[in-house]
């Protein structure tokens, strides 16, 4: 009974060897097979598709543009992968307005609507407010949320009339 064993182990380790050299001579088969351009356009869908545009045409824009609306969206806490900081922004005169917007490094982010806004600023951002629109006196304080911001310093005040008041470049502290 011992013999049958080996001998039915034998029988497959012969027939593992075959499949494996018959496979070895179908893949060397089939590369040489591509070797001709014609045999290789028809057997090659890569080959068919190339230079050819797959891409669906068509309009791929939304109607309207994205406006945040709200600072505690989810796109507003997005982590990045460089080190920001929280900015505070709160109207002192008026106590809320949707005219006056904040804007970074020329793009406008969000506005007053709430009287207060929170920003999430990088190193180097340009910190602006933009109050041409707004007919009167404004004043906005600027905190900072933790102690690692140098510019601008916390508490700062700022007032203007129908202006574009500058808050500064964002600088962290080392």
């Amino acid at each position: 009974m011992s013999t049958s064993k080996w001998d039915w182990l034998l029988n497959i380790d012969k027939l593992i060897f075959k499949l494996a050299v018959i496979f070895i001579v179908m893949l060397v088969f089939a590369q040489l097979v591509h070797i001709n351009d014609k045999t290789r356009m028809y057997l090659s869908k890569v080959d068919r598709l190339e230079g050819e545009n797959i891409t669906l045409e068509g309009n791929y824009y939304a109607e309207a543009p994205l406006q945040i609306k709200d600072s505690e969206s989810p796109v507003g806490y997005f982590k990045s992968l460089r080190e920001s900081r929280v900015l505070n922004l709160r109207l002192i005169k008026p106590v809320e307005s949707q005219i006056i917007r904040v804007v970074v490094n020329g793009k406008s982010i969000d506005n007053f609507h709430k009287g207060y806004i929170m920003v999430i600023v990088y190193e180097g951002d340009y910190v602006e407010i933009d109050t041409t629109s707004y007919q009167g006196s404004v004043q906005v304080i600027v905190n900072v949320i933790g102690d690692k911001v140098e510019i601008p310093v916390d508490g700062l005040l700022l007032e203007g009339n129908n202006v574009l008041m500058p808050i500064g470049k964002v600088k962290f502290k080392s």
